[in-house]
């Protein structure tokens, strides 16, 4: 089982800045929440138990603020350095992961249980990279996100948002081994600013076994742009969104019904 997820969430939001005032992203409120609370309640309702969340400095005690009203175990790890893109916030969160095998999220995206189960079925221990990545995804602008070529095994040959030939789409969603942190020193040595695409590429270059757990027109989407919220609020993304919670809601019951049957059964074994 998985019990630890890095969230990364020290991006600019550049081009969202106009509609949140300078706010990142990830504190607008989609149906009443925090976009960033979605990535963490879904992988909380899967059996993550800690999760490690990257941030930019300025903005690290409203994260706080928060993480503590979701009531989860988390670890803020500081970024002052936002400008070197999303390759190095992941290197900044070596230092607090603990786990040999954990969940990385993009803290924009908004994906269902399925994406997250589906990664653990077909998860194996000499899979260093495990990418959950769509055929033919629907809520999503194809021209603004990350591209993955594979070969007929599902081994990723290249990442990256310019790809002109591509097998699938990134869903910003991977599982991951400690042992990708060197690739990321590596290349903070090399460069001032890297992605998390590139410590990818390199990865494959250095014989690190990188695959796509792949899906097809999954429930799962991203917001980077003005339009790519007002669809999420009022369009064709609402449907995941109203997916996504719909499915916690189920989990929830669940969860709280197992929980009844098991204090109804040490209530029994006490009376006996």
């Amino acid at each position: 089982m998985i019990r630890e997820a890095v969230i990364l969430a020290g991006g600019i939001s550049k081009r969202l800045q106009g509609y949140t005032g300078g706010r990142p992203k990830w504190m607008i409120e989609i149906h009443g929440r925090p976009l960033i609370s979605y990535p963490i309640m879904v992988l909380r309702s899967i059996g993550v138990k800690r999760f490690v969340v990257v941030v930019s400095e300025v903005w690290s005690q409203k994260m706080e603020s928060i993480l503590n009203a979701l009531d989860i175990d988390f670890c803020i790890v500081r970024n002052d350095a936002v400008d070197r893109e999303n390759g190095y916030s992941f290197l900044l969160s070596g230092k607090y992961v603990t786990s040999d095998s954990f969940f990385l999220s993009m803290s924009d995206h908004i994906y269902s249980t399925g994406l997250a189960k589906n990664l653990l079925i077909q998860r194996f221990k000499n899979i260093d990279i495990l990418i959950c990545g769509d055929k033919k995804p629907e809520y999503i602008n194809i021209d603004e996100a990350t591209k993955i070529l594979t070969d007929n095994n599902g081994h990723v040959i290249k990442i990256g948002k310019n790809l002109r030939s591509y097998t699938y789409v990134d869903t910003g969603l991977f599982l991951i081994r400690k042992r990708l942190f060197k690739v990321a020193e590596m290349l903070s040595s090399e460069k001032f600013s890297f992605s998390f695409s590139d410590i990818i590429n390199r990865a494959i270059k250095l014989n690190y076994v990188v695959k796509v757990a792949g899906i097809t027109r999954g429930f799962w989407t991203e917001i980077d742009t003005v339009k790519d919220l007002m669809e999420a609020l009022k369009g064709k993304r609402r449907r995941v969104v109203e997916f996504v919670l719909d499915e916690l809601r189920i989990e929830r019951r669940i969860s709280e019904q197992e929980l009844l049957l098991m204090r109804l059964r040490d209530y029994k074994e006490h009376i006996i």
